[in-house]
């Protein structure tokens, strides 16, 4: 029933729906693939897909032809390409397929390999599902009233909760993050989203207000104190106003963010389900908050990669990604471009769930690589930073 419970919570909008669609497909994609075919047929059968795996009898029969076909296509891996599942289906379903001579006729049938299936499937269910989570989308106002006191609250709460790790307190493995490491901790541990608006802060001396709030409650969140914080802001805005200018629209801010004005909680940094959700990100406009691998487009995206100097592979890789709007499996790949010799985050299914958790994981990553090459870290372990005067 979770299926149909967030088509609720997540029929809202256009973008909710989005969301959703992307998420859930790939989830049944993995469960497709890893499913027994007897189980697969079964389904197929359910849902009225005329599509059937092809017997042992059939594929011996067969086999040379199916080869053949499978050996000249170059979009397919050796392991693909040693694949015997093949599905028979009507051959007018698969036109593209057939035009680009990606599978073996025979009469009036495609032998259509497995991975292909999982890609035809994959679209017809996206189809269905789109067309039903319209059709709620339409009933949601008579919902919303009738159910405003039981559920009202719960489902239009669900799509912006986060269930991962609590990022909302340091934790860089030990490691105390201060004012003088961040050049360096910027330079080689921040996520493209933070890194982007660092640089930007550096380059125009000035952030708008979502990209203060997010930059800043990740600054708190990696350990700078707020002394430490309103130093660096007042740096950097400090290069085109007067201080007491910065202190008087921008120091409240920065301490409310630490908890210690209006409602005084202490807030947390936001995660990566809600940074790409956030509207409004327009460089043009100088709004430089959210998430670059939405925002950006394609060849902002590529040649931001390649002054990282992010290898060819990894940037066809992430290009690929963000078509499909998997942007937190595109971060995940960018941690592990940046990071070689690890394979933490990369899963079709999953990426990185928060800023935090990428600069945590590279953090812990460097410490170690400095232990085995016998090197002291930047950022030593507990170490107590000099307090700054930030009215200074």
């Amino acid at each position: 029933f979770s299926h149909f419970i967030l088509r609720l919570a997540y029929c809202r909008s256009e973008d909710l729906r989005r969301w959703f669609l992307t998420n859930e497909l790939e989830l049944f994609k993995w469960r497709f693939v890893n499913n027994p075919p007897d189980d697969r047929n079964a389904w197929l059968r359910a849902h009225g897909l005329r599509y059937e795996a092809i017997s042992r009898d059939e594929y011996d029969e067969l086999k040379q032809d199916l080869c053949e076909a499978l050996a000249s296509r170059r979009d397919l891996d050796a392991g693909q390409v040693d694949n015997p599942e093949h599905y028979k289906v009507p051959f007018e379903e698969v036109i593209d397929l057939v035009r680009q001579r990606k599978v073996f006729l025979r009469g009036g049938f495609a032998y259509v390999p497995e991975p292909d299936l999982v890609s035809i499937v994959s679209t017809a269910v996206r189809a269905k599902w789109s067309r039903e989570l319209a059709t709620t989308s339409r009933s949601w106002p008579s919902l919303r009233e009738d159910e405003a006191d039981r559920l009202f609250g719960f489902l239009e709460g669900l799509s912006t909760q986060y269930v991962g790790e609590d990022w909302s307190r340091p934790n860089n493995g030990g490691t105390k993050v201060t004012l003088a490491d961040l050049p360096a901790a910027a330079r080689r541990s921040f996520p493209l989203c933070m890194h982007n608006m660092y640089v930007k802060l550096l380059e125009t001396h000035h952030l708008k207000h979502n990209a203060r709030n997010q930059f800043g409650l990740f600054l708190k969140t990696i350990g700078l104190t707020v002394d430490e914080s309103m130093a660096f802001f007042k740096s950097e805005f400090g290069k085109k106003m007067p201080g007491d200018k910065f202190m008087k629209e921008y120091a409240y801010g920065i301490r409310y963010n630490y908890g210690l004005e209006g409602k005084r909680q202490d807030w947390s940094a936001a995660g990566c389900k809600s940074i790409i959700a956030s509207v409004g990100a327009n460089a043009a406009a100088g709004e430089h908050h959210g998430c670059p691998f939405k925002n950006y487009d394609e060849g902002q995206m590529r040649a931001t990669l390649q002054q990282m100097q992010v290898s060819g592979t990894d940037v066809a890789f992430i290009l690929e990604k963000v078509r499909g709007q998997h942007f937190q499996v595109a971060c995940g790949r960018f941690f592990e471009a940046k990071h070689k010799g690890t394979t933490l985050l990369q899963t079709e299914i999953g990426g990185i769930e928060h800023p935090n958790q990428f600069f945590t994981e590279s953090i812990k990553f460097h410490l170690a690589q400095e232990k085995a090459n016998g090197i002291k870290p930047a950022a030593t372990q507990d170490s107590q930073s000099t307090p700054v005067d930030a009215s200074a």
